[in-house]
C-alpha cells in the first residue's frame, strides 16, 4: 500500500550548489523539476558563482531534487552540493525564481 502523503511527512532543505552552475539554466531547470516533483520553494545565484536553493515537499520528492542537484542540467559542472535540513516554515506553495 502507498503510504499517503501527509503535512507530518513534509521535509524543508537548503542545499548550495558549487561548480560550473550560473549560466548553464540550473535555475529554470529547478524550476520545471521542482514543478514536475510538486515542490515549494525558491532558487537563486549568489554573489561567489554558486547557486542556493530551498525546497519543501515531500521526504520523496526532497530526496530526487537533492539527487538531480548532484548533476543539475546538461550544461552544468557540479563539483558539492551542501544539504542543510530545516523546520518547514517556507509558508508559498509555488517554486520560484529570485
Amino acid at each position: 500500500m502507498k503510504e499517503k502523503e501527509t503535512t507530518t511527512n513534509i521535509k524543508q532543505f537548503q542545499l548550495n550548489i558549487s561548480g560550473h552552475v550560473q549560466g548553464v539554466f540550473f535555475r529554470q531547470s529547478s524550476l520545471e523539476i521542482a514543478n514536475q516533483l510538486k515542490l515549494s520553494g525558491w532558487v537563486c545565484n549568489n554573489d561567489n558563482q554558486t547557486v542556493s536553493m530551498c525546497i519543501k515537499g515531500t521526504e520523496i520528492n526532497c530526496q530526487k531534487m537533492i539527487t538531480w542537484c548532484h548533476q543539475g542540467p546538461p550544461q552544468a559542472k557540479v563539483t558539492k552540493v551542501t544539504i542543510k535540513e530545516e523546520s518547514p516554515t517556507f509558508t508559498k506553495n509555488t517554486f520560484i525564481i529570485t
